[in-house]
């Protein structure tokens, strides 16, 4: 129709006291539709991608004429959801390669060898004798089967400790770990004690241990992933989501990406609001 847009109305019009038919008016409108062409080549390479399933190659496409840094990461993101592996390759995006972290330590290693190799001979002979020494004195301290050894029954907190253990009372015996501050001790035991005994001694240590990783180590140990996404600094969102892409089980994965996407959404920062879309992506909901 040569861009025109033509549409028909019939308007009822209001009937006169005493008319028996309402009056009816037929019009006819006539309007110029502009084209883009542009938007058209875009719908069409999109209707092609849907036909043959090329989602991979026209993300590809997207992503080679992209113009921010945001949109690439966007296109790569939605790119990744058509492949295998996909939560291995978010991580890729995010800056998280365990083959690039595997080489990091191995240089780092390689680096404390040749700074040994450079020690003077010197050097080398302290080094080896304390050495010979720290292996002298654990060795003392080691299980042996043979010989004797001493079962202290005593009054102080090894003595209380001994009696717990000889009585198979591991609860007792952890907590006055605890209270003692043995850490380690109180972990083995409960261990032994069972999971139940366990997962309590895991809570207490992390209730008495702070560091600045505590409780990203507590939500690992305890699978708690949702207070991670719902307490961490926004500026951390990629060490979030990262996490998330690592740990979070199938059931709850979608949820916790979408968590995340709502807390950034909803901060006052313009640049954080912009990556809750790649959270969104990654939780299948786009």
């Amino acid at each position: 129709f040569g861009g025109k847009l033509v549409t028909f109305e019939n308007v009822r019009m209001p009937s006169h006291q005493g008319a028996e038919q309402q009056q009816q008016q037929h019009h006819v409108f006539i309007s110029q539709v502009v084209t883009e062409k542009e938007f058209l080549s875009r719908s069409d390479q999109l209707q092609q991608a849907v036909q043959s399933q090329g989602f991979i190659s026209y993300c590809q496409k997207k992503i080679d004429v992209s113009q921010t840094e945001f949109e690439k990461n966007v296109w790569s993101f939605l790119k990744v959801n058509f492949e295998d592996d996909s939560r291995g390759k978010y991580l890729e995006l995010l800056g998280y390669r365990k083959e690039d972290l595997g080489k990091k330590a191995l240089k780092d290693s390689d680096q404390v060898a040749q700074s040994d190799g450079e020690e003077s001979p010197a050097a080398e002979e302290q080094l080896l004798g304390e050495h010979i020494k720290e292996e002298k004195e654990e060795s003392e301290f080691l299980p042996s089967s043979g010989g004797t050894f001493n079962i202290s029954v005593s009054g102080d907190i090894d003595g209380l400790i001994t009696q717990a253990l000889l009585t198979g009372n591991f609860e007792s015996a952890v907590d006055l770990c605890l209270h003692d501050n043995r850490m380690a001790d109180a972990i083995i035991l409960a261990i032994a004690g069972g999971q139940e005994l366990l997962a309590r001694t895991q809570k207490k240590y992390f209730a008495k241990s702070q560091s600045k990783i505590t409780r990203l180590i507590t939500a690992v140990v305890m699978k708690n992933w949702k207070e991670i996404v719902e307490s961490c600094d926004l500026k951390n969102w990629r060490e979030a989501l990262a996490a998330v892409l690592t740990y979070a089980k199938p059931d709850e994965f979608s949820a916790l990406c979408d968590l995340l996407g709502t807390r950034l959404e909803n901060e006052g920062d313009s640049l954080l609001q912009t990556q809750a879309c790649l959270c969104y992506i990654c939780a299948g909901n786009v």
